[in-house]
């Protein structure tokens, strides 16, 4: 009887995957109507009850109160993630809707997975040894918030969602701080389907040319030598030639290095803010597409679509090898012994790449204020062949630990540790510890809030040797681990979005302690006479600035600050290492 049960079952998964079926979904992308919040996940539920082989699932919570949905697609009924990753298949996670008014993912996520799990074309050959997991719409509080002018350069479709979420939040900074539920319930999707490959759907506002898609890969630079080959090599590449068989070729995200494309454009590298780096930090070939604003709605989505296809069928031909690579890559990350804390764009390499443009106008007048502005004169396309600058290298390293040493008080960052699936143990006994701590000797913030925070630029530190009592529940956390990039990333003051960056330690830049000039006077005195390598310091100092020589406050600052009375802990980043 089992075995009969058995053969039903992978008789009717057989069927649900390989016999064409029509499409479900009635989608509006040609009338440039994108679906509201209720009308997209209406649709999904829809295929959920149409194939024993997909499913909607709410993953966790959003700051507009609603849940965050994922709809899993496999090639038979089983959605456990442990499972489908024991079974040796690939994971493709892919991320719409963080931007509402950049849509054209939610439309082209329905339509590929409509025809996916109908057949169309024999799709549903992508889902032997693939998995395609979609999150509807990211940010729903920004989805909810519809109108014709979230978009001032947008004139398709017309009306979309609004950029900040339900708190104001641009999402797409907020990975690594995570200041929403939106984050937080990210982070468990993240950790239980720790996908392969992600991808994040986009639309940018910048120049104009004449392309309707274009890509940000993964960062070679960002990931161990045996995935930085496997991307430049193989990879990136594969999805460029893709592309061109189809009606839409694709082009890297042109970011410009100079106002003339000519000149040469370069690879963009963000920071593990954004969703792309962050999964970059667990071995993920993240990437995003930026449809181009100018182009119209249809071709948008249409071109959004063939990427996604280009990229599950990739990714479905070459399912082993993803899953070897990442695999080597983490054991590589694992062993090594620095890590690049920042970047600088190499401009000494480049490759040559075919670009189509439209000429440039400087002095264009504008229709509006009637002043000269900058343009692109649409009527005059040209093709040619510019720099890529692709390479980018590290600009510093640190030292890899063996271990952090986090207190238990930071409970906010103990939440993402667990959520992320980070692996720590816990003192069973007070301590005290020799550890290497960092001292932040200088920084400067962002004199505007970004993104709720403000952001600390041109760190700088120094390091000392200390013996420091810890307390019993204090973490030690093995920086050796599988989560080692993320770690790093977080841990390390000086990395690019470190939670030091982002302010979660700055209660270490203000000191607790000081002293009244009255009150300190006695001791002071005192203290002079019981070390007299600082008095003669104090007396060279006198001797050399006349002004300090006449400041009775700087002169006692200047004792008390080189004296056993100045907190250590002032500026001391709390979170040390063990080498």
């Amino acid at each position: 009887m089992k075995k009969k049960t058995m053969f039903i079952l992978g008789l009717l998964c057989f069927c649900l995957t390989t016999i064409a079926q029509q499409p479900l979904l009635n989608l509006r992308f040609e009338e440039n109507y994108t679906p509201t919040y209720d009308e997209t996940i209406e649709m999904f539920q829809l295929l959920d009850k149409a194939y024993e082989n997909a499913v909607l699932l709410e993953k966790g919570k959003t700051d507009a109160g609603k849940p965050l949905h994922l709809f899993v697609i496999n090639n038979e009924p089983v959605f456990d993630a442990a499972k489908i990753h024991e079974q040796g298949k690939t994971v493709l996670l892919i991320n719409n809707g963080i931007h509402p008014g950049e849509p054209e993912g939610i439309d082209a996520s329905l339509w590929f997975a409509d025809n996916l799990l109908c057949n169309q074309n024999g799709l549903a050959e992508i889902l032997k040894n693939t998995v395609i997991i979609i999150i509807p719409v990211y940010n729903i509080g920004g989805h909810l918030n519809r109108s014709a002018y979230n978009r001032s350069g947008q004139t398709t479709p017309y009306e979309t969602g609004f950029r900040g979420n339900a708190k104001n939040l641009d999402l797409n900074r907020d990975f690594t701080k995570s200041d929403s539920q939106n984050a937080l319930s990210f982070y468990e999707i993240f950790n239980e389907w720790n996908p392969d490959v992600f991808l994040d759907t986009h639309t940018t506002n910048g120049s104009d040319h004449q392309y309707s898609i274009t890509l940000i890969p993964p960062s070679p630079a960002r990931f161990p030598k045996v995935m930085q080959d496997f991307i430049e090599d193989d990879f990136v590449p594969a999805l460029f030639e893709d592309m061109k068989k189809g009606t839409y070729e694709l082009i890297p995200y042109v970011n410009y290095i100079y106002h003339d494309p000519r000149q040469g454009m370069a690879l963009f590298q963000g920071s593990p803010r954004y969703s792309n780096e962050f999964a970059t930090m667990f071995h993920s070939l993240g990437m995003v597409t930026e449809n181009q604003i100018y182009k119209s709605y249809p071709d948008r989505v249409k071109s959004c679509y063939q990427f996604i296809q280009v990229l599950a069928e990739y990714t479905s031909r070459n399912s082993e090898e993803i899953r070897q690579k990442r695999a080597a890559g983490i054991q590589e990350s694992m062993t090594m012994l620095e890590f690049p804390v920042s970047y600088q764009l190499d401009t000494t390499r480049y490759s040559t790449i075919e670009f189509k443009g439209f000429e440039a106008v400087d002095k264009q007048i504008s229709p509006v204020t009637g002043v000269e502005r900058f343009g692109y004169d649409t009527s005059k396309p040209y093709t040619d062949s510019i720099k890529y600058f692709e390479y980018w290298i590290p600009s510093e390293k640190v030292k890899v630990p063996e271990y952090y040493i986090l207190p238990q008080g930071y409970l906010e960052i103990i939440q993402k540790l667990d959520l992320l699936g980070v692996k720590y143990s816990t003192l069973k006994t007070d301590s005290v510890i020799s550890v290497s701590v960092d001292y932040i000797d200088d920084h400067s913030s962002s004199p505007h809030p970004a993104n709720g925070h403000y952001y600390h630029n041109k760190v700088t530190t120094h390091s000392e040797i200390q013996q420091i009592r810890y307390y019993k529940g204090d973490l030690l956390i093995p920086v050796r681990q599988e989560r080692i990039r993320y770690l790093l990333e977080m841990f390390e003051p000086k990395a690019e979005d470190s939670f030091f960056r982002w302010n979660f330690f700055d209660n270490i830049l203000d000191q607790r302690e000081y002293f009244s000039s009255y009150g300190f006077e006695e001791n002071a005195l005192k203290y002079l006479e019981e070390h007299p390598d600082l008095k003669k310091k104090l007396e060279a100092k006198r001797a050399e600035d006349p002004a300090f020589a006449k400041d009775h406050r700087a002169q006692m600052a200047f004792i008390y600050n080189n004296s056993e009375w100045l907190e250590k802990t002032w500026k001391r980043y709390p979170v040390a290492k063990i080498y």
